[in-house]
């Protein structure tokens, strides 16, 4: 059994505390709050504040560490850090989702209950795969991708570093999302998104650049 830290004390580390204890591996969780951020009150729970430690000694104290914030910024920013001070990366995936034998999710990730990361596909680094996402066959994420509840990736997308997938969107197959871009909340992607780019709506059409 392993010790747990978990940085991020807000609600993304509740629900990587939840993942994480559902894989019954560590026998020992702790927070760390971002000094750029507040915490939320999680009982039971020692929650160290990033201000008041020394990252190069705390950090190797615990067996593992996981970098839980949904942005997508800066979870990059810590997990450059974990990299800077050779601290491995680990990856929390929930026992109810399903990795395909030949897909690949790297170091970093959090994948939640009831995912699926289908043949063939690739997470990259530091990517949240939230609850009940689909990941199909065939497709890309790169590092740093936030993929929330419910989304659905037909085969073959592609979608760049730090782009984020609003709840439920549904993307066709053979598409491109690039770096940064958003899709809001339900939308339906039929075209390509560029980089940086805002959509929302059925189907996604462009609100912001």
């Amino acid at each position: 059994m392993k010790k747990l830290l978990i940085w991020g004390a807000g609600d993304q580390g509740t629900v990587t505390l939840d993942c994480a204890l559902a894989m019954n591996t560590y026998d020992s969780i702790a927070f760390l709050s971002f000094a750029e951020r507040g915490a939320r009150e999680i009982p039971n729970y020692i929650i160290y504040r990033e201000q008041d430690v020394e990252l190069h000694t705390f950090l190797p104290s615990f067996d593992e560490v996981i970098v839980a914030t949904g942005d997508n910024a800066l979870r990059e920013q810590k997990v450059s850090m974990l990299n800077a001070l050779g601290i491995p990366l680990v990856t929390i995936i929930h026992p109810t989702a399903y990795i395909s034998p030949f897909a690949q999710v790297s170091a970093g990730c959090t994948v939640l209950a009831f995912a699926v990361v289908h043949i063939n596909a690739s997470v990259g680094t530091g990517c949240i795969v939230n609850t009940g996402a689909i990941v199909e066959h065939d497709c890309v994420l790169g590092d740093f991708v936030n993929v929330c509840p419910k989304v659905s990736m037909a085969g073959h997308t592609t979608v760049g570093k730090k782009a984020f997938l609003g709840i439920g969107c549904t993307i066709i197959n053979n598409l491109s999302v690039g770096e940064e871009a958003v899709i809001g909340a339900g939308a339906v992607v039929i075209r390509d998104v560029p980089a940086h780019e805002v959509v929302a709506g059925v189907p996604a059409k462009r609100i912001q650049s």
